[in-house]
């Protein structure tokens, strides 16, 4: 159970909750009857992945701490413990941090947030866990918009890059250094890091710039169909066009890029469990990521159509090449319908790449 990693707990987010419907098991009592391996299957997956955090599965902590910060906290929200999931919920200070760094081991791991076990994950060295509580400081999740902390973020990629060669930190912290977000600008180090990053993965077969070359030849291939239209003639088939491009893009993407466990989790949860967001609330539109608003506008806008939101710029960056450059402007310019996305750039935004949107804040 200590070794318990991706493949053990691969599970599927309708298995989460106990057969009988009651919540996740969470207290220390409950997890110690639970004796035998059946008796963790019938109690619900929940504490089989709470018995594996117990043992110290380092995994484990990382993959319960965003099971519950994004999805268990979130879903039981209610006006009644509104108040106590957010501040259990809250993202930590970067000197938060530091100490549950520098200090022996959590012990009672299943009274304690999301935020938490994700931090004890970061402490205990998982490098998903510093880039997932980095985009937690980026929003300020869990909390107000006054509680974003970009520099924290920025220092957990840092961290990340050093400590792991973490792709996903080197991703990140291109884009901070790119934007000066969260660090002083500088767009030739940002990129230097960005191409680490790219050629990592392409050492170790990660298929994301194989699936933007298939998303791009999908898309060509769908709007070389509808230049011979003629019917396209108002702005809701305009747009309607843009998202038959974008959705061949992805289907064609897809097929080259595979989801985490985690990410399935999370997708699933809201997906075919059915689960309800936050009223007025959203998940990241990036198809692969998962991630959820814990208040309204926590996440940036494409500043072009206003209509996706991004935890992230990575997620941002990513999704603009495998899919929404596709459904933003382009094709509404190509039928007249829309301005030059040169003129609806992000200025606050600096370091994009050249024809790639902003994200307001």
């Amino acid at each position: 159970m200590s070794n318990a990693g991706d493949k053990v707990l691969a599970i599927k987010a309708k298995d989460w909750r106990a057969s009988n419907g009651k919540s996740n098991v969470t207290s220390n009592s409950e997890i110690c009857s639970l004796c035998d391996l059946d008796s963790l299957r019938l109690a619900g997956a929940s504490a089989f992945a709470n018995a594996a955090v117990r043992a110290g599965s380092v995994f484990a902590k990382f993959f319960v701490g965003s099971v519950n910060f994004y999805c268990v906290d979130v879903t039981n929200e209610t006006p009644e413990n509104n108040a106590i999931n957010r501040t259990r919920g809250k993202c930590f200070p970067i000197t938060t941090f530091r100490r549950l760094i520098a200090h022996t081991r959590l012990t009672f791991l299943f009274t304690i947030s999301g935020a938490e076990l994700l931090a004890d994950a970061a402490r205990d060295g998982s490098e998903d866990a510093h880039h997932v509580l980095a985009v937690m400081h980026f929003n300020g999740s869990g909390g107000l918009r006054k509680d974003k902390d970009p520099e924290a973020g920025a220092a957990l990629c840092v961290r990340g890059n050093i400590l792991f060669n973490s792709v996903a930190a080197k991703r990140e912290l291109g884009h901070c250094l790119q934007d000066g977000f969260g660090v002083e600008r500088d767009a030739v180090l940002g990129k230097k890091l960005l191409q680490e990053a790219a050629a990592i993965d392409q050492a170790n077969g990660v298929g994301m710039d194989v699936a933007v070359v298939a998303a791009s030849a999908a898309a060509a291939e769908v709007e070389e169909v509808l230049r011979k239209r003629n019917d396209i003639n108002t702005l809701t088939k305009a747009i309607d066009a843009a998202a038959q491009v974008a959705a061949a893009a992805k289907t064609a993407a897809s097929k080259h890029l595979t989801k985490t466990s985690t990410q399935k989790f999370l997708l699933d949860w809201y997906g075919e469990c059915g689960n309800l967001l936050l009223p007025g609330t959203t998940l990241c539109s990036h198809p692969l990521c998962g991630r959820v608003e814990t208040r309204r506008h926590e996440f940036r806008r494409c500043s072009c159509c206003g209509r996706v939101r991004y935890c992230s710029r990575s997620c941002q960056s990513a999704d603009w090449r495998l899919q929404h450059k596709f459904a933003c402007l382009p094709l509404l310019e190509l039928y007249g319908w829309a301005e030059s996305d040169t003129d609806s750039m992000d200025d606050e935004t600096p370091g994009m790449p050249v024809g790639t949107p902003g994200v307001d804040a």
